[in-house]
């Protein structure tokens, strides 16, 4: 198409109710352009010497003010816009000049249209909603497909609603529960299919070490569950062996989360921050917006709350403590050599916690060595070179990496003393220790998450009377839920 046609458009929103409009022409193309300034509540004239029966009946009807004669020179006075739409394009350019001539806003809706003032473009409405879609008079066939593409879009969007999809260390054991994990590129491209899912608004993938979860603002589709299902992966589990919850149940099960109290380790705090990097990479890549971050503002708002209402409930609930505490009570020795792997988050909370219950230990890095000053007195700091020759010494080894494969196999079986026991204790999902490395030592023991979470367990007060305050808090919130539902759906007057 030449340059000469293309035209970059200017949208506003056309306030004409009570105003007079005028429409040239008398057939189905005149016919669709009194509808549309009527749905605006425009106070229209038409004038044709013959008219469409659609025409006819509005006229009729007393919806239209009819004039069955050509069109004259002097018919745009007074009118505040007008459509050229005769049929005959040089009438129609006859309509324009007159317009033009009594600076009157003038569409002609054939070729003319690259010399008159505006376009109408191709439009839908849905209660208060309006969507318009111009390509600048380039592709009415393609606005028009977009268009109704939009339609059911919005249409679904009136049953949108939370869901939350996932398996967790409640459902599934560690060894079963690793392979549906996502990380680097695995994750983005989960996220670039789930973005092609009709139906699916918004969304934002939350992989911790205990669960994998996709929370989504989607519309009601009994369909749109088992695609989902299967991109997650999940179509190989049993129905037992997953989760599905929506609406409130969705709502109340994140503020629970954000909470701590779907934990392996009830009350740690960890989740907040893996919620908060979950959600900025999905906005990063275009999964989340505004849906998807005001729930889960809500979610962490209320997670607040019950953490205040039961402040014991965050004490000791890292899994950190749990590490420590699992170590207390099945290494006595209080020579014993504890090396550890790993300095991120994780790593730095065993170390600290390490050196505040026993003194010291070792603590091995692998590309990023910590801050000399954020590292405690009583730790011996080493590079990842010099992890076979902690090993020969170690009594308990804590893996805090994070691999997406093992970092300790049975290769390394040969760095260790055969002499004396060695406790390893790995904290990571997927595994980064090789539970071949454990079969091949002689006096090994492997404590893995699952391991931590039936020992704290049986030495943790129930879970139950702080889940029960838990819910009780949440629905204190449910307005907080039902009006995020209302302002998507549609129902919310006031927005």
């Amino acid at each position: 198409m030449k340059s000469y046609f293309k035209r970059t458009v200017f949208p506003v929103g056309m306030l004409v109710k009570g105003r007079p409009c005028l429409v040239a022409g008398g057939g189905k193309v005149a016919l669709r352009k009194v509808a549309g300034l009527l749905d605006a509540g425009a106070d229209v004239t038409v004038v044709s010497p013959e008219m469409d029966e659609g025409l006819a009946a509005l006229a009729a009807d007393g919806r239209i003010r009819p004039i069955r004669r050509v069109f004259e020179e002097n018919d745009p006075q007074g009118q505040e816009l007008v459509f050229a739409a005769t049929g005959n394009k040089f009438v129609n350019r006859q309509v324009l000049a007159a317009c033009r001539a009594r600076r009157v806003f003038c569409c002609p809706v054939d070729g003319n249209w690259v010399d008159g003032d505006f376009v109408t473009p191709a439009t839908f409405r849905k209660g208060h909603l309006t969507v318009s879609i111009s390509t600048g008079g380039q592709s009415c066939r393609r606005s028009r497909l977009i268009k109704n593409s939009l339609a059911r879009h919005v249409d679904m969007v009136a049953t949108a609603d939370f869901t939350v999809i996932g398996t967790s260390h409640q459902q599934l054991k560690l060894g079963e529960r690793e392979h549906f994990h996502l990380g680097g590129e695995r994750l983005d491209r989960t996220g670039r299919m789930l973005m092609r899912v009709w139906g699916v608004h918004e969304f934002m993938l939350l992989d911790t070490c205990n669960r994998l979860e996709l929370l989504a603002v989607k519309s009601r589709d009994a369909g749109t569950h088992d695609v989902l299902r299967r991109i997650m992966g999940f179509d190989r589990l049993a129905p037992e062996q997953c989760y599905v919850k929506r609406g409130f149940e969705a709502f109340e099960h994140v503020a629970l989360l954000a909470a701590g109290l779907l934990s392996q380790a009830p009350g740690e705090n960890h989740i907040v921050a893996q919620v908060k990097e979950s959600l900025a990479h999905a906005a990063k890549c275009g999964w989340a917006g505004g849906m998807i971050a005001e729930w889960m503002a809500a979610a962490l708002h209320i997670s607040k709350d019950i953490r205040q209402q039961m402040p014991d409930l965050a004490k000791g609930g890292e899994i950190e403590d749990a590490c420590v505490g699992y170590i207390r009570q099945n290494v006595t020795r209080p020579d014993a050599r504890i090396v550890v792997l790993g300095s991120g988050v994780i790593g730095r909370g065993v170390v600290q916690r390490l050196v505040g219950a026993r003194g010291t230990c070792d603590w091995i890095y692998h590309r990023h060595a910590p801050d000399a000053a954020g590292v405690p007195a009583g730790v011996r700091l080493h590079p990842w070179r010099e992890l076979a020759a902690n090993l020969r010494q170690a009594d308990v080894v804590v893996c805090a990496t994070a691999g997406r494969e093992p970092v300790l196999g049975s290769a390394q079986a040969a760095d260790f003393s055969r002499d004396h026991e060695v406790l390893l204790i790995d904290l990571a999902t997927p595994r980064n220790i090789d539970p071949a490395l454990a079969a091949a030592l002689p006096k090994a023991r492997l404590a893995d998450l699952d391991v931590l979470k039936g020992w704290e367990r049986q030495t943790a007060a129930s879970l139950e009377p702080a889940l029960k305050l838990s819910r009780a808090a949440i629905h204190e919130h449910r307005a907080m839920y039902e009006k995020i539902v209302e302002s998507f759906q549609g129902r919310n007057e006031g927005e």
